[in-house]
């Protein structure tokens, strides 16, 4: 099960834009899904209140938003009353093989304990993508957890020299918010693919630049997060 119980803040977590550190997670996304997904139909797993669902209906998507959390689906409901929103089973999707043209799953992968989880995860998504389908997910970058950021605190010292597969914590001063979140090597994440049958075919690691308008503090030189993208 993924570590975080959003039921008391999925409000705020659902109606907060993302900015500072996390601007960089979702900035380069339109880009990258316009070099490697045509439009149709998108899942967005652990879409929790629905921010990546309604960025893939700007770009195009017939989009369907799928996670474990009621609190998470409500307020993407609230937020999206035209939406497809859809409660599951963690690695259980109720749809048929080669359903979607494109797979989308932000900040979520890091709250699975397991690599045998992870894999089994992507092994559905990959289940449910069409023929050559694509599979872009966002994730933390190794450096994420032993860097000072601007908006994304982890100087905790369950961080300081942590090894695949440990826990580790994070402040989203955006939101207010601490989480617990497992720390994965690019080894595991790529281990997790390759065992669902899936082929990595880019890693975009977005860093900060002048142009972003902020008073980067590592963001210009080491990436904060890792993009994978996979092909089925």
């Amino acid at each position: 099960m993924p570590t975080n119980d959003y039921s008391d803040t999925a409000d705020d977590y659902g109606r907060a834009e993302f900015t500072g550190t996390m601007y960089l997670a979702f900035r380069d996304v339109p880009w990258l899904i316009s070099q490697h997904a045509a439009g149709g139909r998108a899942l967005d797993y652990g879409c929790g209140a629905g921010r990546s669902s309604r960025l893939l209906k700007r770009l195009g998507f017939e989009v369907t938003g799928v996670d474990i959390s009621d609190a998470m689906l409500d307020t993407a409901r609230e937020l999206d009353p035209a939406g497809e929103y859809l409660k599951i089973e963690p690695a259980h999707l109720p749809f048929p093989d080669g359903s979607f043209d494109l797979a989308f799953s932000s900040l979520v992968f890091f709250e699975i304990p397991t690599v045998a989880g992870m894999t089994e995860a992507a092994a559905e998504i990959r289940r449910v993508l069409k023929p050559g389908g694509v599979f872009i997910l966002l994730i933390g970058a190794e450096e994420l957890y032993a860097r000072e950021w601007l908006t994304v605190k982890v100087d905790y010292p369950e961080n300081r020299d942590c090894k695949s597969g440990d826990a580790v914590r994070v402040f989203l001063t955006e939101v207010g918010l601490e989480l617990v979140d497992y720390y994965w090597s690019d080894a595991d994440y790529r281990k997790a693919f390759a065992g669902a049958g899936l082929t990595v075919v880019r890693l975009h690691q977005p860093m900060g630049s002048p142009e972003d308008g902020y008073p980067w503090i590592n963001e210009h030189k080491v990436p904060p997060f890792s993009i994978y993208v996979a092909r089925k």
